[in-house]
């Protein structure tokens, strides 16, 4: 606990043999936690006994396959002014900490209940696959409470509206829970508990778009297309303006639709409609329809699509919205570039090119459609016209290294370009460098005889 701080934080989590991650999930926040409190829902392992050792304040509460209940018994236990409930296999990066207290410090004079952060899912490997945001951290009020067994949500026992603050673009919480065979064994525990919220609510779409995830992530397509469909059916006639959720149900049913082995065009596109309806800021559902549009060949409206997509993320941002679109940029981008090429708009195919090969200088496949733009042909050109070409290369290739020299020179031979390959190979190549040049196209041309 530091002296200088206000505002008293009280971590909770409910857990069961986490003795693998307690140790962890306890130190991140130490510095800046005025307590921790564990609830364990039934351990076996020596879970209890690290967190005891921690310094964490352990209590009890029997297991009955409910997490808001589990989760509101340890907001009963907290004694501080905020909570932050993180799980056992959530963490905080150390700088993420320090700013959580100094931010937290800063609502005091506000009237925001809780607060909206990055939250990053990461695989095996420690990278991040999903992104999202969530409120994990809030005002300790009575009436502030989880609802719902599983994918439980915070709200008002009083009925009122909270308020919450973004704070996504400064802290992001980490989350490892999904790795290996504990997601498979998540897995089947949601699907029961899922079923058993629907039970009580057969109209909660919410938790009908949490049963299409389940199947999806077995690979039941067929089952989560469904479940999806009935989400849809479900919804309200207007949706919060960043309904993460439906947004997520929505994007998914899209991408099933458009990934079939011969996927219904009039399908989709009624899909999209509802979406773009339901949801009109939401980015995600244009760029899978760019996508679509490009699989079967229509670069036209594929470019219109993904244009609208980029304007939907300019406009709104990623936050609660976006989040495959903002995932996948680098992709987008690409994709523009062989859109507006096949399209045969070759100066958004320039913009577009230009922008990508700024931040990854190395796609040969978007370099060569630049090149076909901007030098085609086997002719080499003008004296006037090639130092212009190469002048503009210059501005995005480094000429005095050898891996941009030859790089530029190999795409232009093997985007058809070869009148331009030969012209700025005379002038940025050392001696050395046009040989294997030369030394290289024999031995392609041998390999493609067979001589």
């Amino acid at each position: 606990m530091k002296e200088e701080k206000h505002v008293r934080i009280s971590q909770c989590m409910i857990v069961k043999n986490e003795e693998k991650n307690i140790e962890r999930a306890l130190s991140w926040g130490k510095s800046v936690m005025w307590e921790q409190v564990v609830v364990d829902t039934g351990s076996t392992d020596r879970t209890v006994e690290l967190a005891r050792q921690q310094g964490a304040k352990v209590a009890f509460f029997p297991w009955a396959d409910d997490f808001a209940a589990a989760k509101n018994y340890a907001i009963g236990q907290a004694q501080g002014d905020w909570i932050a409930f993180l799980d056992a296999d959530e963490y905080m990066v150390p700088e993420d900490a320090e700013k959580l207290a100094q931010i937290l410090d800063g609502q005091e004079g506000k009237h925001f209940d809780g607060i909206s952060t990055g939250w990053q899912q990461l695989d095996d490997k420690g990278q991040i696959f999903a992104s999202g945001t969530q409120i994990r951290f809030f005002r300790n009020l009575p009436d502030i409470r989880y609802r719902r067994r599983i994918h439980e949500q915070l709200e008002s026992q009083a009925g009122r509206e909270l308020k919450i603050g973004d704070v996504a673009a400064s802290l992001s919480i980490f989350h490892t829970g999904y790795q290996g065979e504990a997601g498979k064994a998540k897995g089947g525990r949601n699907r029961r508990l899922i079923l058993e919220e629907l039970k009580g609510n057969p109209q909660d779409y919410e938790m009908m778009g949490y049963m299409g995830d389940e199947c999806l992530g077995d690979g039941e397509k067929a089952e989560a297309e469904q479940w999806y469909r009935c989400a849809v059916e479900e919804m309200p006639l207007q949706l919060p303006e960043a309904d993460q959720r439906s947004a997520v149900t929505y994007s998914r049913l899209l991408l099933i639709l458009a990934e079939k082995e011969e996927p219904s065009r009039e399908d989709v596109e009624e899909i999209y409609r509802k979406a773009a309806a339901h949801l009109p800021k939401e980015a995600d559902f244009d760029y899978i329809m760019g996508r679509f549009y490009a699989s079967q060949g229509q670069a036209g409206e594929a470019l219109a699509s993904l244009e609208e997509a980029l304007k939907k993320l300019d406009d709104g941002g990623c936050t609660n919205r976006a989040l495959m679109l903002a995932a996948n940029l680098t992709d987008a981008y690409e994709l523009l570039v062989r859109c507006s090429f096949e399209a045969g708009s070759q100066q958004k195919c320039v913009s577009y090119a230009v922008a990508y090969l700024q931040h990854n200088r190395y796609s040969m496949a978007v370099l060569s459609r630049l090149l076909l733009v901007l030098a085609p042909g086997e002719g080499e050109p003008g004296q006037e016209e090639g130092r212009r070409i190469l002048e503009f290369f210059g501005g995005l290739y480094d000429f005095t290294s050898p891996k941009d020299r030859m790089f530029l020179v190999r795409a232009a031979q093997r985007a058809g370009c070869g009148g331009f390959g030969r012209y700025a190979a005379g002038r940025i190549l050392t001696p050395q460098e046009q040989e294997g040049i030369r030394e290289a196209g024999q031995r392609k041309g041998r390999e493609e005889t067979g001589l």
